[in-house]
């Protein structure tokens, strides 16, 4: 079984800068709060692996799957659940329309499907704070 989620919004930054957010593993957990940890190289790469630790305290591996201009897509596993997550960002001038689609497979997203409802709105919203102060 898996679950998806979708959400955009417009934000007030340029979409390099939006990208280097993205492409920053290591600060990931500072605005999202499922990761409570993440190990690995300081540098995004499709050849990089990251160890992480999620809540309730599982550990898994995240990986960049694409790195594009105007996609940056990111897996990562943990017992019981998977996500891969697109992030589409369509430069709007010194703006940039951002839209967040994921998907959960495994057990426990099937068991956590009601608390992930509006959660790709939320990861949006603390983008845009991390961007936007």
């Amino acid at each position: 079984m898996s679950a998806t989620g979708s959400a955009s919004l417009l934000v007030d930054a340029p979409r390099p800068s939006v990208r280097a957010v993205l492409l920053d593993p290591l600060s990931l957990p500072a605005w999202n709060p499922a990761f409570l940890r993440m190990a690995g190289p300081s540098e995004a790469g499709l050849a990089a692996r990251y160890r992480i630790t999620v809540r309730p305290g599982l550990s898994g591996a995240f990986t960049y799957e694409t790195i594009e201009p105007g996609l940056v897509r990111m897996a990562w596993r943990v017992p019981g659940f998977a996500e891969t997550a697109d992030w589409w960002l369509d430069a709007e001038g010194e703006r940039t329309l951002v839209r967040h689609d994921f998907t959960h497979q495994g057990p426990l997203a099937a068991a956590l499907r009601p608390a992930y409802q509006g959660v790709a709105g939320l990861r949006l919203d603390r983008l845009r704070q991390v961007l936007t102060g």
